[in-house]
């Protein structure tokens, strides 16, 4: 019986680190899958502004940038840039290893950063509360509530991370990310 709980003990550590150590998970299918979400988000961006881009408006500067995760290495990635008068409005990506989430961009304008996340439909619940003029709102989500279509089971969600409701207009219109 000794022998059988050990042995019993020995698989189960090996499942640890096996676990930890990333066996099991397919890394370029990983840094592919993030990629290709990635340029999905920024199409949706570019096509919510298709009509102020083609008016002059604004303009998109996609440049390259390199990201360096663990298990995936140093990977090549875009962030955009929008350009609307003097102002400027970086969408950065941040990684697709993070804790609750398949991945971030961080849109961040001279005044706040929006943080974009990426979650499994079914995943962890994300919850969102605005208070600004005495006026509350606040929203939790698992499944895409915000009429765009997931992709794969993701969901798309802005978290608004210390800003009020009203401190950056130019990004509320972007909350697409499948």
């Amino acid at each position: 019986m000794a022998e059988q709980e050990f042995s019993e003990f020995v698989r189960r550590k090996t499942a640890v680190v096996q676990s930890e150590s990333g066996e099991g998970i397919d890394w370029s299918k990983r840094r592919a899958d993030w990629l290709r979400e990635l340029d999905e988000l920024y199409a949706r961006m570019q096509g919510h502004l298709t009509p102020y881009t083609e008016a002059g408006e604004i303009q998109i500067e996609r440049t390259p940038i390199q990201l360096r995760e663990d298990h995936l290495g140093t990977y090549d990635a875009h962030k955009l840039t929008f350009k609307i008068g003097c102002e400027k409005i970086v969408a950065k990506p941040i990684g697709t290893l993070l804790i609750g989430a398949r991945g971030r961009v961080d849109l961040s304008g001279s005044r706040k950063t929006l943080k974009i996340v990426l979650l499994d439909k079914g995943g962890p619940v994300l919850t969102t509360k605005i208070e600004h003029g005495g006026v509350t709102e606040e929203s939790s989500r698992s499944e895409s509530s915000t009429g765009v279509s997931s992709v794969e089971g993701r969901t798309p969600h802005v978290v608004r991370s210390g800003m009020s409701a009203n401190s950056a207009p130019a990004a509320a219109g972007v909350r697409a990310y499948a």
